[in-house]
Order: C-alpha cells, then sequence, then structure tokens
C-alpha cells in the first residue's frame, strides 16, 4: 500500500466529485490536480475558477500558486479577486475544493493556529478565500491526505465552517449549501447528519484502513464498501500531471 497510490487514489477520487457544466472555484496542490484531470477525461466543459481572478482557466502543467503563469495560459477571462469573490457571493459558484490542516467530525477547517489562537503552538496562513468559499459555495468537497494528525473531534480554529457544532447550526446562521464530501486517499466520507461518516474505502485499503488514525470513533454507513473503480486510463493521465506521494 504505497503512498504513491494513496496520492493517485486522493486525486482521482476528488476529480470524480466534479462534473461537466460545473463552476468550480479551485484551490492550489490537490484540488487543482483534481480539477485538472476532471477536465481532462470526464468533464470537459468543467469551468475552472481561481482566486486570482482567472475564470474559465486550463492550466497546461499544474501551477504553484493561484498566480502562476499556467493559470492564465489558456483562460477565457483573466479578471481579479473582486470578479470571482462576486461571483462567488451571487450563487455562481457550484463547488468549493478545500484543505486545511486540520478538520473535525462536523466539517470545520483549521488552516490558522494549532494550539490557543491567543498563544498557539503553530500559526499558520489562515483563511485566504477558503471562509468565503465553504459559506457560499454550493456544495463543498474537502481534500485531506490521510494523515492522523490533521483529523481532530474539535478543530483549534474554525478557519472555514462545517456543519459548526451540528444540530443546524450552520442554516441557522444563514449559510449557503453545506459539506458535500471529505476525500481522503484512502476513502470517501459524507456527513449524514451533519456528523463525519465513512460511505465507501478505495482499493487497496480497507473499510478499517479508511478510519484509521481518527481522533474519534467515525461512524460506517450501512452498506459501506471498497471502491475499486478508478478508470486506468484516469490514473495514468494522473501520472502524467506529476503526481506523487509529495504532492
Amino acid at each position: 500500500m504505497s503512498a504513491q497510490t494513496e496520492m493517485e487514489n486522493l486525486v482521482l477520487a476528488t476529480a470524480l466529485e466534479l462534473a461537466g457544466g460545473e463552476t468550480c472555484f479551485v484551490g492550489i496542490g490537490v484540488p487543482s490536480l483534481a480539477a485538472m484531470l476532471a477536465k481532462r477525461t470526464h468533464a470537459l466543459d468543467l469551468v475552472l475558477i481561481y482566486e486570482s481572478g482567472a475564470i474559465d482557466a486550463n492550466p497546461p502543467v499544474p501551477p504553484l500558486s493561484t498566480g502562476s503563469p499556467s493559470v492564465t495560459a489558456d483562460t477565457a477571462m483573466i479578471g481579479d479577486c473582486l470578479d470571482v469573490f462576486g461571483d462567488l457571493q451571487a450563487g455562481r459558484i457550484d463547488v468549493g475544493l478545500l484543505s486545511g490542516a486540520q478538520v473535525d467530525r462536523h466539517g470545520n477547517l483549521n488552516s490558522t493556529v494549532i494550539g490557543d489562537y491567543r498563544n498557539p503552538k503553530l500559526r499558520m496562513v489562515g483563511s485566504g478565500g477558503a471562509h468565503d468559499i465553504a459559506s457560499l459555495a454550493k456544495r463543498v468537497v474537502i481534500v485531506m491526505p490521510h494523515d492522523p494528525r490533521r483529523f481532530v473531534e474539535a478543530v483549534d480554529f474554525i478557519t472555514s465552517p462545517g456543519y459548526l457544532h451540528g444540530g443546524g447550526e450552520r442554516s441557522r446562521c444563514g449559510l449557503r449549501g453545506g459539506i458535500h464530501a471529505l476525500i481522503t486517499g484512502r476513502g470517501r466520507f459524507v456527513f449524514e447528519n451533519e456528523e463525519l461518516t465513512l460511505e465507501r474505502s478505495f482499493h487497496p485499503f480497507s473499510l478499517d484502513d479508511a478510519v484509521k488514525g481518527f481522533g474519534w470513533q467515525v461512524p460506517v454507513r450501512p452498506g459501506a464498501f471498497c471502491f475499486d473503480g478508478f478508470d486506468e486510463r484516469a490514473r495514468t493521465m494522473a501520472r502524467s500531471l506529476g503526481i506523487s506521494a509529495g504532492a
């Protein structure tokens, strides 16, 4: 069970969350790799939007940042942050791909601090546009390498809101959409009753492998299964994008 296989599973499974004709707000790293793969395989008319203002982007190579030249190399429109976040606020973004340092049982993401906010063990980069995407996109897919340090029962700081503390709190706060799924290299998780629940694992990982390392006992949906349906053509194309265990 190599780290390379796990990373490929992560990108392939995330790509399958995207459909043709949708508008996707894309982050850098695995989210960008997955969106590029989807656009090259099953979702040719997927519209990729980057925080820098690129609308309907089609990067020839994976960008290192939202300002990388590849983001604008084959882009229908180059605007600015006001344009793309205006689209987000107007409800034109179908799906946002997000990651973070921590995720919890209600889908909240932390990319601000580890430890107490006023005296943290580690201060990180913060939100960027992630808070806006999590609050306003029609649905959000969280993309996260399988690292036990990232899976906590309650995040140290809510940078990007999921279902907050559960019990309908997100809806009462007037936030749109919600967290549609969490994808790791080992499985796909959904949010049943606003709580993280394993739906399937990805071959060669078992259901037990998929929930290993979480900071609480993750529920497993009845009928959960091991998925072994990744298209070999897509896997080959994923490798051609330079996907590696360190991506």
